[in-house]
């Protein structure tokens, strides 16, 4: 499933070296909110996780796969109310043939609500 016009959409992009920083926006009206949690809508980290996958895809043109993560932080729970604007800065690094480590964060401003560092690997 694509979540991209489902559970957010993408403002704008910018891409600076192997720095990609997203400006997106949730979608209140995502159906995930009202299982997740009924009356306080929260957004599911592995959304956020699937949503940085998808940046990631957009800026390659490549589909991706999650080989390993070696951190998942989330520091402030992101709500589609609270936290509807948010910024997700993607940084990777080419570790092989078709394999980079990536290091991503989702938040607001100067603040982190979700750090992500892992190795993927491009699908053949």
């Amino acid at each position: 499933m694509i979540l991209s016009d489902y559970y957010y959409s993408i403002k704008s992009q910018q891409t600076k070296a192997q720095v990609a920083i997203f400006d997106v926006t949730l979608l209140p009206n995502c159906s995930v909110y009202k299982g997740h949690f009924p009356g306080t809508p929260v957004a599911p980290g592995v959304f956020n996780i699937r949503m940085i996958m998808e940046c990631v895809e957009r800026i390659t043109g490549k589909p991706i796969l999650l080989e390993s993560i070696t951190q998942c932080k989330f520091i402030t729970m992101i709500t589609p109310q609270q936290n509807k604007e948010l910024q997700i800065r993607i940084e990777t690094t080419e570790i092989a043939d078709n394999k980079f480590k990536l290091i991503a964060s989702v938040g607001k401003d100067e603040s982190d609500y979700m750090i992500l560092k892992g190795e993927f690997a491009f699908v053949h």
